[in-house]
C-alpha cells in the first residue's frame, strides 16, 4: 500500500501555492463555494478565489453533494459507436472525434480499443461485438 506524506519542503510549496492548503473549511468558505457552484464557475477558478487546490475544491463539492461529473461520464449509445467507427474508418483525427462527441481524445481511443477487442466496457467476456472490422486495423491504435 502506498502512503502519501509531504516533506516539509513540499508542504511549504503547497502552502505557498494554495494559501489555505490543509486548513479546515469555514462556514463562509462553504457558502461561497456553494454560490460559485450555483454560478457554474470552473473548479480552477473556484480554487484560485478560495486559495485552495482544485482537488480540494472537487473533494469538498463531492462532500456537499454538488460535484457534477464531466459529460464524458455519460454512456455510449449504439448510434454513438456506429458514428465513431464510421469517422475512424473515414480517417477523422482523434481530436475531430473528441470535439464531435464532447469527450476527451483519451476517451475516444479507449472506446475504439474496446470496440476493436469486441468487448463491452465492464465485461470480461470475449463475445464478438456487432461492430464490423475496420479496413486498417492498426491505424495508430497498436503499440
Amino acid at each position: 500500500m502506498r502512503t502519501f506524506f509531504l516533506t516539509p519542503e513540499q508542504y511549504g510549496q503547497m502552502k505557498q501555492r494554495y494559501g489555505r492548503f490543509n486548513e479546515p473549511w469555514s462556514p463562509d468558505e462553504v457558502a461561497e463555494l456553494r454560490q460559485m457552484a450555483a454560478d457554474n464557475l470552473p473548479r480552477s477558478e473556484m480554487a484560485t478565489q478560495l486559495g485552495r487546490s482544485p482537488n480540494a475544491v472537487r473533494m469538498k463539492l463531492q462532500a456537499l453533494g454538488l460535484y457534477v461529473s464531466k459529460p464524458s461520464a455519460r454512456p455510449w449509445t449504439e448510434q454513438d459507436e456506429e458514428t465513431l467507427l464510421s469517422m475512424y474508418r473515414a480517417g477523422a483525427t482523434f481530436a475531430e472525434m473528441a470535439e464531435l462527441f464532447g469527450r476527451s481524445e483519451r476517451a475516444i481511443v479507449t472506446r475504439l480499443v474496446l470496440l476493436r477487442a469486441g468487448l463491452e466496457p465492464g465485461t470480461a467476456s470475449g463475445e464478438e461485438s456487432a461492430a464490423p472490422e475496420r479496413e486498417d486495423p492498426d491505424n495508430g491504435l497498436s503499440s
